[in-house]
């Protein structure tokens, strides 16, 4: 609370103004500061179908931490969803580099180095949007 000597006055600058100025001076306000809030895509040259412009990329097999044996068969199986199908994959390792452009294959763990690897499927859909997913592994 402010104690003001007596015989002061206290101007409102909206005293001034009536009803109907107010309310447009606070929609005006509003408007200015929802405008940022508000997001604009200027890329239309591809159209996204469902408006599902990302891709997520599921590794089901190896699964994250598994350990491989040299003499046996691996399984590498990704899935994508969103964005426009078909997809292209792309699989790497961080010690092997490349290993595979499909979505499902087979080696032998004995063709991976031995160590600790990161495996990366990358998939690619109709509209050249990508996502990854990465799964853990180690080799004996």
């Amino acid at each position: 609370m402010v104690f003001l000597p007596e015989g002061t006055m206290v101007l409102n600058p909206f005293r001034a103004y009536s009803t109907a100025m107010k309310r447009w001076f606070l929609i005006i306000v509003c408007l200015v500061l929802f405008s940022g809030c508000i997001e604009q895509k200027d890329d239309k040259s591809k159209p996204l179908e469902n408006n599902r412009d990302w891709i997520t990329v599921k590794i089901s097999s190896p699964y994250y931490g598994q350990v491989l044996q040299e003499d046996k068969d691996v399984l590498f199986e990704a899935k994508a969803n969103g964005g426009k199908e078909p997809y292209s994959y792309h699989w790497t390792s961080t010690m092997n580099g490349e290993l595979s452009n499909k979505n499902s294959f087979r080696m032998k763990a004995s063709d991976l180095k031995k160590g600790r690897h990161m495996i990366i499927a990358v998939a690619t859909d109709a509209n050249g949007v990508s996502g990854q997913g990465t799964a853990q592994i180690s080799v004996l």
